[in-house]
């Protein structure tokens, strides 16, 4: 078994088909979760965690990364809709280190894959 260098709570499939190609293009392992206990497995592992801010389970996730100094340690990126400003807040509040649109996210996914690929330490 493969270790995930990025870990992802994401409900919208559109979302998990363009992790999961942007990842296979760069070599990046990812793996989904699909509540937030096991987001917390994963992310103890991952260099970066993907949160869906419009996932039921996303405000215990981010909690929970938070609440354990390993987890809280991996860079955490939410998305949700633009126009979800009370949303965004909130993740903010419960640590989550940036939030962008669901566009955003679209822009930057090969640019935050890269990096994570590229503080891989060297085999």
């Amino acid at each position: 078994m493969h270790v995930a260098h990025v870990a992802y709570l994401v409900r919208d499939l559109l979302f998990v088909s363009k992790i999961g190609e942007a990842a296979d293009h760069l070599g990046v392992a990812v793996q989904g979760a699909r509540d937030a206990d096991r987001l917390a497995q994963l992310a103890r592992e991952a260099r970066l965690v993907l949160v869906d801010l419009g996932h039921p389970a996303a405000m215990a996730a981010l909690e929970r990364l938070a609440s354990d100094p390993v987890t809280a340690a991996v860079e955490s990126v939410g998305f949700v809709g633009h126009e979800r400003l009370d949303v965004m807040e909130t993740a903010k509040a419960l640590g989550c280190r940036r939030v962008l649109a669901k566009g955003q996210l679209a822009a930057e996914l090969p640019r935050l894959l890269a990096q994570v690929k590229d503080s891989r330490p060297a085999p």
